[in-house]
């Protein structure tokens, strides 16, 4: 279920049954998705972080041609496109 609409102006707007004010902001389901892709796009850089320090060693001994470093890479390269893909929407 989307829970923004888009106005005749082109800006979004939540609609009303998904955000309700509480003490000190908002809550309600479309902050709750929100939540999710900002801590999605958080695992996505952590994991970017540790697949590069994996690879290091491995680049650094030659080791470019092994599975094991091309399933990071593969890993690697799959992460890039999806952070990619929410950077374009601006998430």
């Amino acid at each position: 279920m989307r829970m923004t609409e888009q106005t005749e102006s082109g800006a979004y707007r939540v609609v009303r049954e998904a955000v309700r004010p509480v003490e000190g902001g908002y809550a309600g389901d479309a902050v709750e998705r929100l939540a999710k892709f900002e801590d999605l796009r958080e695992e996505l850089e952590a994991a970017q972080e540790e697949l590069s320090r994996k690879m290091a060693p491995l680049r650094a001994a030659g080791r470019t041609s092994s599975a094991q470093f091309r399933e990071l890479m593969g890993k690697k390269l799959m992460n890039s496109q999806i952070l990619l893909l929410l950077s374009r929407r601006g998430l």
